[in-house]
């Protein structure tokens, strides 16, 4: 079964037996291909076939070989995912920097909004009573006019009923000795 790192269990079972048995853990220095391949051992009598130990030595330095190109391959996919987790970091951080930065600058809208919205309501509010005001002030001045027209009306009425009565008067007097002259002859 391969994980999301595309390492099979398999070569996740070896990398971990090369961590607990690895020569550096417990202080010896690792052994290498060419360690393998130029080792030497003396010949005794009653040794091991040296053509056996000799396949053996062989298939061993094929076997670190293949060990040492998976350690290499493993190396350079951790340093790339190690890459990557930094790239993904440095988003994350860009992302949640910028997140902050949106929302300090929403925040800064809305109270500006509101600032801008108290002072037209307020400016709208003394423009209502002005004109509320000025209203009343016209409204008042028409009434002073129409009640000062009326009392010229009253008073023209007036004085052109006494004009009126007047010319009535003189024509009555004018008339009197008229009548009185047609009576006396």
């Amino acid at each position: 079964m391969i994980d999301e790192n595309g390492i099979t269990g398999e070569e996740r079972n070896e990398m971990a037996g090369e961590e607990s048995h690895g020569g550096a853990a417990n202080g010896n220095e690792l052994l290498t291909v060419l360690d393998i391949e130029n080792i030497a051992f003396r010949k005794s009598m009653r040794g091991y076939d040296s053509d056996q130990v000799e396949d053996f030595l062989e298939k061993l330095a094929e076997s670190l070989q293949g060990y040492c190109e998976n350690a290499q391959r493993y190396e350079r996919r951790i340093t790339h995912m190690e890459d990557q987790l930094k790239e993904y970091m440095e988003l994350k951080k860009s992302l949640q920097d910028a997140l902050v930065l949106a929302q300090k600058s929403a925040e800064e809208r809305v109270t500006t909004a509101e600032s801008r919205a108290e002072v037209i309501t307020a400016e709208a509010e003394a423009e209502a009573h002005r004109i509320i005001s000025n209203a009343k002030e016209r409204a008042e001045t028409h009434k002073r006019e129409i009640d000062r027209l009326r009392q010229v009306r009253y008073q023209f009425i007036a004085e052109f009923k006494g004009l009126i009565s007047k010319f009535g008067s003189m024509l009555n007097a004018l008339e009197a000795p008229a009548s009185e002259g047609e009576d006396g002859n």
